[in-house]
């Protein structure tokens, strides 16, 4: 179906693999402060933005940043490293021997892509997190004892396919934006409510899909063993 059989070994590459959390791709660049210092130092302006309830270290008068968000992949990478030796230690509690590799339904080429700053700059989503983790066997021994399908580091097929999917959600996402008239780079401006249950509704659809395709990878890839 996907069109990859298992391979097992120290080259392999996976997708879920730890590594570096890497700078967002370009079009989710980081921004500076919502108000520039000299608009704080200036004596109107900044007694203005004061009386209308903001104040130059308040977080909510700051646009994320780069390294904000470079930190936040951080840490859900971390959670992934932590989540996988949990399983790993109850699996080989329970079976003997588990070593366990986390794949990535929307792998990482995904993420550090064009697409990237959609999934996390607009719809809030993190790969790292549950949603689109797999766990599978990183070698043939895992695979013999808790019955994980192996590892094939990388499924060019689904990352097709999923490349197809977000496009699409990312299409319907700007035609929303410009349904509501709201900017794609964002702002202060409060954001349509019904804007936000479109985009709710569209994020569902999104982790929703990844669940629909973890198990159909699983018996893929067992089938092939």
């Amino acid at each position: 179906m996907f069109g990859r059989r298992v391979v097992f070994g120290k080259k392999q590459e996976a997708s879920g693999e730890f590594k570096e959390a890497e700078r967002p791709a370009p079009g989710a660049d980081g921004a500076a402060p919502a108000f520039h210092k000299k608009q704080w130092d200036d004596p109107r302006i900044g007694s203005m933005l004061r009386d209308a309830g903001f104040a130059p270290d308040d977080a909510a008068s700051i646009v994320a940043t780069a390294d904000n968000r470079l930190a936040v992949f951080a840490a859900a990478n971390k959670r992934l490293q932590e989540r996988t030796e949990t399983f790993n230690r109850d699996m080989t509690a329970r079976h003997g021997h588990c070593h366990a590799i986390p794949l990535l339904v929307i792998d990482q080429n995904i993420w550090d892509g064009p697409h990237g700053g959609f999934l996390y700059g607009q719809m809030d989503l993190i790969g790292y997190d549950e949603w689109n983790v797999i766990m599978l066997a990183g070698d043939p021994q895992t695979t013999e004892s808790c019955g994980l399908a192996g590892h094939p580091g990388f499924l060019p097929a689904v990352t097709q396919i999923m490349i197809e999917h977000v496009t699409e959600w990312k299409a319907r996402h700007n035609a929303l934006l410009e349904t509501f008239g709201i900017a794609a780079t964002g702002g202060r401006d409060i954001p349509h409510e019904q804007y936000e249950m479109e985009k709710d509704t569209l994020r569902r659809e999104i982790i929703d899909k990844a669940g629909w395709m973890k198990p159909r990878i699983i018996d893929d890839l067992l089938r092939k063993g």
